[in-house]
């Protein structure tokens, strides 16, 4: 019995308020203003986010078979310390420390309707990082230790909502990773990039002695 009054007791007191805004503020002018400014705010809203998705979709690049992504130069300036260079659409210029080298590419796969009629995945560098073997230098080192190759923030990044939604639909976040290459100086790489992943071609002696390091 305690919850049947419980529950009259609420119905009662509902159909009072009910009645009150009805009688008192019911307007259908009012309500049409109120749903046609929601709905301002929500088309605000979805065309701010397609405009930063359209800025962010245009750092990516199609996905083609054996096409070359950038070159990869290391200069030794002090022992476990080295300037780097990435050639690629734009020059960059980076300082790393430690024994060996990693990259991340962001990988955008078309699903659905896009894979449907051709549509090329695209990728994106992401991160170039160094680290060292030692266990007790990476831990003291690992905050300073990589470069973000784009600058898009993760509260904008196209790719990172995705991976975080796991969504498939249309677009879906996929990673090419390298890792645990030793960094060795004057060693140059080409990066080529396939449907699969990325690899690392050695284009001198010292980066061919490097990958054998690796193997």
């Amino acid at each position: 019995m305690l919850y049947y009054g419980l529950a009259a007791l609420l119905g009662v007191v509902s159909v009072l308020i009910l009645g009150a805004v009805i009688a008192k503020g019911w307007r259908v002018e009012w309500l049409w203003s109120w749903l046609k400014g929601n709905l301002l705010l929500l088309s605000l809203l979805v065309g701010l986010i397609l405009a930063l998705a359209a800025w962010d979709l245009h750092q990516f690049k199609p996905v083609q078979m054996g096409s070359n992504v950038g070159t990869l130069t290391f200069i030794e300036v002090a022992p476990q310390q080295f300037n780097v260079q990435l050639s690629s659409h734009d020059d960059l210029r980076l300082k790393l420390e430690g024994d060996l080298w990693e990259m991340d590419v962001q990988v955008l796969r078309w699903r659905g309707l896009g894979y449907a009629i051709g549509l090329q995945d695209g990728y994106r560098l992401h991160r170039l990082a160094g680290r060292y073997l030692a266990l007790e230098q990476q831990r003291d080192a690992l905050p300073q230790q990589q470069d973000i190759l784009h600058g898009t923030p993760s509260w904008r990044d196209l790719w990172y909502w995705l991976d975080r939604l796991g969504t498939q639909s249309l677009l879906e976040a996929d990673a090419f990773t390298l890792r645990f290459i030793p960094m060795v100086d004057g060693a140059t790489f080409n990066l080529e990039i396939g449907a699969t992943g990325l690899t690392p071609v050695p284009m001198n002696e010292a980066a061919a002695e490097a990958l054998e390091r690796f193997e």
